[in-house]
């Protein structure tokens, strides 16, 4: 199973998580700076196998060089806020398509934002680029996470969650 964690930022650990639930996982981020930072937790992870199955990748959302249906799972952690804060209205729509475009058909994508200014937006974009938008009970998200390796129950998902956070289920 292939995994993407896009906009991975400097946090190894959700890439981690899945490697640990037996996911290879792509980790994308834009700016080498980060990824460098990521790089050195990761290899500062005190020696955890799974770090052998994550391959942090500099690329841009709105390009990925990946193939057309490579992965089982894709998440992101607030990049479509951060592509929303510097980018445009064309650069969301590209990064909607490229995401929707390496995701495999009957698959899903976890998107956690901060803010639900845009959402709407972005639920047409995502909709246009082929994902059908779902709304999901607390409990679906739980099962889903938790086949991920993101949460164990229902406290400790509103534990993880930080105030005003949304989390959104996207199927292909």
């Amino acid at each position: 199973m292939f995994a993407l964690d896009i906009g991975c930022g400097e946090n190894p650990e959700p890439a981690l998580r899945l490697a640990g639930q037996g996911y290879i996982v792509a980790a994308v981020e834009n700016n080498p700076h980060v990824l460098r930072e990521y790089r050195r937790r990761l290899l500062d992870g005190g020696g955890r196998d799974d770090a052998s199955r994550i391959t942090p990748i500099i690329a841009d959302a709105r390009f990925l060089p990946f193939k057309d249906s490579s992965f089982d799972l894709i998440i992101s952690y607030y990049a479509f806020d951060w592509i929303s804060i510097l980018g445009d209205a064309e650069d969301l729509e590209l990064a909607s398509r490229e995401i929707t475009r390496s995701l495999k058909e009957g698959c899903t994508l976890i998107a956690h934002e901060y803010w639900d200014q845009g959402r709407v937006s972005r639920e047409k974009l995502l909709r246009s680029a082929g994902l059908a938008v779902e709304v999901v009970e607390d409990d679906e998200i739980i099962l889903i996470a938790r086949k991920v390796g993101e949460v164990g129950d229902r406290m400790e998902l509103s534990r993880g969650r930080k105030e005003n956070e949304l989390i959104h289920i996207y199927r292909r």
